[in-house]
């Protein structure tokens, strides 16, 4: 896990202001990557790279990271699990190695394979800045649900990118200013998806982004989504039973959490007590004998510590209990709001900046969690009551046909608050809050049309739900576990978001 940074001079040549401002970048990701860092650029691109060494510590794996020929480079941020697999495909074609390192992996299959080849085949967590110096082409890209954060800003002469906001603020001349109404945006939704800021003038990759930027502009493209990869046949001829299902699902996860286990540092895992990271601390005991886990002892709530302890003894892993009081509190809000750089209003917050701190006092750089399994799965309670209320309310009788729905819709969206919302139990409004969501209308609609004939209505409400919250609720998680881990110098990792778990979530 590292930070990324970089200047794309669109006509001028790279100058000393711009390697000032890569300095810049790099000094505002420190935390990112303390273990080492590297510069390289050309004409037209500078990058810079923060390293947190957790595979392959040589410094022969240090970055920016140069093909043997030098017409490829690699400012890389992440971790591609299946890079030992590609590695031997790689090989098999005739490339050679210098590293054992996940890094020469990606960049050599960047560069023989070419990056819309490439990218899909990645299963893992990354963003990363490639140049092909054979058609001059500088490629930026994010990870399929968006795990790993890469930031970009349009200056007019140049584009601007890197790992965090903060790094983009830090330029010389780069003007510092909220984004009043993406911040009323996310207040009326509560969430939104990872592709906005709250500062005026950047953007951040969406997930699953893969842009190609040129001496022409920036052609904008995403290399996978949710509604490109749903098979209506499939899901409708399937016949599998209950049993056959969990059976899959414990082999999946299992070689999962073998693969996220993968790591040439200290690695431990966050059991909270749940269902999730309580499977995910019970797997990762069966690669990591020696495994231990922490568990926030929250003193301004329930504390979920004894719950958490009753699974570690189960599965034989010591779990050591971080404090989190309201000294404790107030002590790291102030720096978690720093990096989060977004709104911040959970307690959970500084909770988990208190433990990452903890783990890295420990000497610990991995940490195992479970979050995206209730997304994937519907384990949230308001995505189950979708279900309930698309069964017997107004919402279903509004969405009956395709054209009254379209036509309601539309009336809904034009119509004064109170008189659209106004209706119906709490649960009620919330749920036409949420429809109202232009990310969710969006996929509503398309699912609906996707499903149509294939599963019940109710059915398709919750799916609908459950998609939504990948882009939407989990996009708020991840950013929040990657920005107050990596405060600390930590790398966070969630086994339950795999390509092969997502694709057999997305049929069941």
């Amino acid at each position: 896990m590292c930070g990324i940074a970089g200047v794309w001079r669109k006509r001028d040549p790279i100058g000393s202001g711009d390697l000032s401002d890569v300095a810049r970048m790099m000094r505002a990701l420190a935390h990112r990557g303390p273990d080492d860092h590297g510069n390289w650029n050309n004409a037209r691109l500078a990058l810079g790279h923060r390293r947190l060494t957790i595979i392959d510590p040589s410094p022969a794996a240090r970055e920016p990271m140069l093909t043997a020929s030098g017409n490829g480079v690699l400012c890389y941020n992440g971790e591609v699990y299946n890079f030992r697999a590609l590695r031997k495909t790689l090989e098999a074609e005739g490339l050679t190695f210098r590293t054992v390192s996940d890094t020469e992996v990606v960049l050599q299959a960047l560069h023989h394979w070419g990056p819309q080849k490439a990218v899909p085949l990645f299963d893992g967590m990354f963003s990363f800045a490639y140049f092909d110096a054979r058609d001059g082409a500088l490629w930026l890209a994010r990870d399929r649900l968006g795990i790993k954060p890469l930031s970009v800003a349009d200056t007019g002469e140049c584009l601007l990118f890197a790992s965090e906001d903060k790094a983009i603020l830090a330029c010389h001349d780069f003007a510092r200013r909220i984004d009043t109404r993406e911040l009323t945006l996310r207040l009326a939704w509560q969430s939104r998806d990872s592709s906005y800021s709250v500062f005026d003038g950047i953007e951040r990759l969406p997930p699953a982004g893969l842009w190609k930027i040129t001496g022409d502009g920036i052609e904008k493209r995403r290399f996978w989504h949710v509604l490109d990869v749903i098979e209506t046949a499939r899901i409708a001829k399937d016949k599998v039973s209950d049993a056959e299902h969990m059976a899959t699902l414990e082999r999946l996860l299992e070689e999962s959490v073998e693969l996220h286990c993968i790591a040439d540092a200290s690695l431990a895992t966050a059991c909270s007590g749940g269902v999730d990271s309580g499977l995910i601390t019970a797997l990762a005991k069966r690669f990591r004998p020696e495994l231990h886990g922490y568990v926030i002892d929250q003193k301004l709530g329930r504390s979920e510590a004894s719950d958490a302890e009753r699974t570690g003894r189960h599965v034989g892993v010591g779990l050591r209990r971080v404090p989190f009081d309201r000294n404790r509190f107030l002590e790291l809000w102030p720096r978690a709001v720093w990096h989060l750089e977004t709104d911040g209003w959970h307690a959970s917050h500084a909770a988990l900046l208190a433990l990452a701190e903890q783990c890295r006092a420990d000497g610990v750089k991995v940490l195992l969690t479970g979050e995206g399994s209730d997304e994937l799965f519907g384990g949230y309670k308001w995505q189950a009551s979708t279900m309930r209320l698309w069964r017997r309310s107004w919402l279903q009788r509004l969405f009956r046909s395709k054209a009254r729905r379209d036509r309601k819709f539309a009336e809904l969206r034009r119509a004064p608050f109170r008189n659209s919302i106004g209706r119906g139990s709490p649960s009620e409004r919330s749920m036409a809050l949420r429809a109202l969501s232009p990310e969710l209308n969006f996929l509503q609609m398309k699912l609906f049309d996707r499903l149509d004939g294939v599963t019940p209505l109710d059915d398709r409400a919750f799916l609908a739900s459950c998609f939504y919250d990948l882009y939407s609720h989990l996009q708020d998680l991840l950013h929040r576990h990657d920005r107050l881990s990596m405060a600390a110098s930590v790398e966070l990792r969630v086994p339950f978001i795999e390509n092969r778990l997502i694709d057999f979530a997305l049929h069941l």
